[in-house]
């Protein structure tokens, strides 16, 4: 039961077996969900939107251990929930808007799947915490751009 937890969680409701690209289709499934929060609402509460992501990263670092001691892979590339948080994290105190999520969404993947220094590097950490902080990462390099194309513009 645990590890079938772990494995719902890690691939963010089997957006992880999708064949292809599973990181991109998990990164456009929260684009979207964040879209469609943000429809309905129109105002997205910040200390609340916070505490998600940390909840997603406790989460992630909890599921991709425990799936990576049950396939003895430590990193898979079904574990996507790591892309949910950093792409949260690419939108963190950004307007949102059509505009903003495509860019949002093309940064992180840019940073995600390039790996600019240091990003590839925390991949060593190992276990869950490694699988989580790349993606982190990448996610403040996307948000940090992100913030200066809309301060340029």
């Amino acid at each position: 039961m645990k590890n079938r937890l772990a494995f719902i969680t890690g691939t963010v409701f089997y957006i992880g077996r999708i064949p292809g690209a599973p990181g991109t289709y998990a990164s456009l499934a929260t684009t979207l969900v964040l879209y469609l929060i943000h429809a309905q609402s129109h105002w997205i509460r910040p200390g609340l939107y916070i505490s998600a992501i940390c909840l997603i990263i406790f989460a992630g670092i909890l599921a991709s251990d425990a799936i990576g001691r049950a396939t003895g892979i430590e990193d898979p590339p079904f574990v996507v929930i790591d892309e949910v948080a950093g792409q949260l994290i690419a939108f963190l105190f950004i307007p949102i808007g059509v505009y903003t999520l495509l860019l949002g969404t093309l940064f992180f993947r840019l940073f995600d799947i390039w790996k600019p220094f240091p990003i590839r590097k925390l991949e060593a950490l190992g276990k869950g915490v490694g699988v989580m902080a790349d993606d982190v990462l990448a996610g403040v390099y996307a948000n940090l751009l992100l913030h200066a194309v809309l301060w340029l513009l």
